[in-house]
């Protein structure tokens, strides 16, 4: 593994910093505490919920690509309905709103639409809750099953557009032994924001990726320790790829 000009013994690299936003952030840093990690938090998407409006529209099941949908579908009129979502973390949100019957995918979007298309027959309705700019394909492609699928952006999403003074001064220090990064935004957020004279500090530092895609935006341009993905888009292979996790 490569080194930073200034090396720090690995004692000192205890810092990990977290990229997610809440309602993920909270969870994701007690998770990298019990691990004995330091977790720094630097979300680098803010998030704003959306009403939710579909006037007669009666879902035969709802569909949620995102976690961050959860807050827009708070009332109790909606949670029998059969609620599909992407993976295991957003199914702990939904349930934790109130919703009866969830069935998780497996952690992408493929696999949820491969779940859907098993589960419900083509003339199905679907409430396709979003954030503004996500889900078009995955509607364009259910309804060309036959579906009739409802779209809804239900929140908005913004880059950060710079990292906050605790996980700057970490950087400096070369206190951080890892970043973790859960979407392809976050870490196009990420780049965008690092001051160019912290470029540097990446060399002794893991890049923990959920994907192949997020991994292929840390590592156009930017040199790290070295990049570790997830071997599945899950947190807990995510966690197992921290320093010492043995993944």
């Amino acid at each position: 593994m490569n080194r930073s000009n200034q090396p720090s013994s690995p004692a000192m690299r205890a810092g990990v910093i977290v990229t997610r936003p809440p309602p993920g952030l909270a969870p994701t840093m007690a998770a990298v505490a019990e691990r004995g990690f330091h977790p720094i938090a630097a979300p680098m998407l803010h998030v704003s919920q959306h009403a939710l409006s579909i006037g007669t529209f009666r879902p035969d099941a709802i569909v949620l690509t995102s976690g961050q949908a959860v807050g827009s579908l708070t009332d109790p009129g909606l949670h029998h309905i059969p609620c599909y979502v992407v993976g295991a973390a957003t199914a702990r949100r939904a349930r934790a709103v109130g919703f009866a019957h969830v069935i998780a995918a497996s952690g992408t979007a493929d696999d949820l639409t491969g779940l859907l298309r098993a589960a419900m027959q083509p003339t199905a309705r679907l409430l396709l809750a979003v954030g503004r700019g996500y889900g078009q394909d995955m509607a364009t492609d259910l309804r060309g099953r036959g579906y009739r699928v409802l779209r809804r952006c239900v929140y908005a999403v913004r880059p950060a557009t710079c990292l906050p003074p605790d996980a700057l001064a970490a950087l400096r220090a070369g206190q951080v032994a890892a970043v973790m990064f859960y979407s392809t935004r976050t870490a196009e957020a990420f780049v965008a924001a690092l001051p160019p004279a912290l470029v540097p500090a990446l060399v002794g530092v893991e890049a923990i990726a959920m994907s192949d895609g997020v991994a292929a935006v840390l590592g156009a341009g930017l040199r790290w320790g070295g990049i570790r993905i997830a071997t599945r888009p899950e947190q807990e292979r995510m966690l197992a790829c921290l320093p010492g996790g043995g993944d």
